[in-house]
């Protein structure tokens, strides 16, 4: 037990890749000049208001164009939020210097916080309704409609054979997914993981929110929407996107000297607190 206990200590848990795809920017670069310009994503979804929401406001997140980057099968099979973070994945490997080579030789693992897949499944009740055929539906259905759709299809893309499974805890999943690569890694179970978040921003999505009144009604100023702390506030502001983080242990990096980000030192759990990863 307690040689167990020593080696668990001797493991440290470092970032070596980041990326992000979201409505204030598609990569690293274009989301810090975002913060540092203080530019916002949100703005007006006009179908929202012909659908009779309450609010229109949403983070405004452009869809990749993944043809040149996928075959038609493998993108038929991912669904909205599956892109994002597949684009964001892209970024991470691509800073943590993993290419395809590393993955088919080495057990890398995928955990990730999806909490919906609204959208995929919407659509395909719709076509059996109207049609009256299951078949008309398509093969990609169910893999887009599934909670599981993006480690179920960043691992096919990519590869991944270690740990493999979707976390689901409303805001807190893809924190959620990294402390528990933090944990698998530490504890010697892993020596590499992908893991992250990423959120569908169709507006079947969030139907249910707007319903309750929990979105802001300040279209007006949309980029001045979203005041948490504000004595005026008024409600929430959805969006979506995806975010990844390739975790590893430190000790197999020494040797290559790979750049890594961080060294993780501590991981908590909050059902709504997004406060979860402590870095020194």
């Amino acid at each position: 037990m307690e040689e167990s206990i020593h080696k668990q200590k001797m493991r440290r848990v470092v970032i070596t890749g980041m990326g992000i795809y979201s409505c204030i920017g598609k990569n690293q670069d274009e989301v810090k000049d975002s913060l540092f310009q203080g530019r916002s994503g949100i703005g007006i979804d006009p179908a929202r208001k012909e659908m009779g929401y309450f609010s229109a406001l949403t983070g405004l997140v452009e869809r990749p164009d993944l043809k040149k980057l996928l075959d038609r099968k493998k993108r038929h099979s991912l669904a909205e939020q599956g892109e994002y973070a597949y684009m964001a994945t892209l970024e991470a490997f691509r800073q943590a210097q993993i290419d395809e080579e590393f993955l088919l030789d080495h057990e890398v693992g995928i955990l990730y916080g999806n909490d919906s897949s609204a959208a995929p499944v919407i659509e395909a009740i719709d076509v059996i309704r109207a049609k009256k055929n299951t078949a008309m539906v398509g093969s990609g259905s169910i893999f887009q409609s599934m909670n599981s759709t993006i480690t179920m299809n960043l691992s096919v893309i990519f590869h991944l054979k270690g740990i493999n499974f979707t976390i689901s805890g409303a805001c807190a999943s893809g924190s959620h997914a990294i402390g528990m690569a933090y944990m698998l890694i530490k504890s010697g179970l892993q020596d590499c993981i992908l893991c992250g978040g990423a959120q569908e921003v169709n507006p079947y999505s969030v139907g249910s929110f707007d319903g309750l009144g929990a979105f802001s009604t300040r279209e007006d100023e949309p980029e001045k929407a979203s005041r948490p702390f504000d004595k005026g506030r008024d409600g929430l502001v959805p969006s979506g996107g995806g975010a990844s983080l390739v975790l590893e242990v430190m000790n197999r990096l020494l040797s290559e000297e790979p750049p890594y980000w961080q060294k993780l030192s501590a991981t908590v759990f909050h059902p709504t607190e997004i406060t979860y990863l402590f870095l020194i």
